[in-house]
């Protein structure tokens, strides 16, 4: 079976590493039409400036929990692509401490790049799927969001968010055709994990706590990963919507 998503165009935030930059470089090698890279940075990160995308790919640098960057990166996909049929809310950042813990300002960071650039994306990309009568929306989710996670004070909350927005936005938007779903992903070796056990204080008892944790053994890579998100946003998933799909090696089984 091979997964396409030849004449489809994306948006895929939090794009310079781990998930995102998997995501980009998956969906540009099935196939996609153009897509819309987005990442903190001003100037186009070394990952994406490295990757040959026959003029498929464009970036857009900002914060993604402030509005004028999901202007910003809407109106790059409408300018030069003509549509956006795939949007990926992967943007996302942590603070490891208990919520007792938290200054005002990370419990507002967290919220707002995990959160509330959900919001801000979907107020401008959802009338244009809608006006398309089509489009796939995915969140990256997270155990955190299901279960609690000591030292995942703002995290955990965040996810939780993630997963209700998810549903509230495949029954909302159903009847134009937009489905919505979050991928709940377990420990994946990413950049942002790496700093969670950095931060931790002990870098190697963290990393193997996470692996422990997990029934299957280990973490996840982020290309088995962005395989599941290209599955999810291609037509081959056209009866998934509202759904929270766990891809976390069993944790939330236990």
């Amino acid at each position: 079976m091979q997964v396409s998503l030849t004449g489809k165009v994306a948006v895929v935030t939090g794009a310079a590493s781990g998930i995102g930059l998997a995501i980009v470089k998956q969906y540009l090698a099935s196939g996609i039409a153009g897509l819309v890279a987005v990442d903190m940075a001003t100037e186009i990160p070394a990952p994406l400036a490295g990757i040959d995308h026959g003029g498929r790919l464009r970036y857009v640098g900002g914060d993604v929990g402030l509005d004028e960057t999901a202007r910003r990166f809407t109106e790059a996909a409408k300018a030069n692509f003509g549509r956006i049929d795939i949007l990926v809310n992967n943007a996302g950042t942590n603070v490891v401490k208990a919520l007792h813990l938290h200054t005002p300002e990370e419990w507002d960071r967290v919220m707002n790049t995990n959160v509330k650039a959900m919001y801000f994306a979907g107020r401008h990309i959802l009338p244009i799927m809608m006006a398309q009568k089509g489009g796939v929306i995915l969140n990256t989710g997270s155990i955190s969001g299901e279960t609690g996670i000591p030292t995942q004070g703002a995290y955990g909350p965040s996810k939780g968010a993630v997963h209700e927005m998810t549903r509230q936005l495949a029954i909302e938007y159903a009847p134009y055709g937009i489905r919505v779903n979050a991928i709940g992903c377990g420990t994946i070796d990413t950049p942002l994990v790496t700093r969670s056990a950095i931060d931790s204080g002990n870098l190697e008892a963290f990393m193997a706590m996470l692996k422990d944790n997990h029934p299957i053994g280990r973490i996840a890579s982020p290309e088995e990963v962005a395989c599941f998100f290209t599955y999810m946003a291609s037509d081959l998933a056209s009866f998934f919507t509202g759904a929270v799909l766990m891809m976390d090696g069993g944790y939330s089984a236990k």
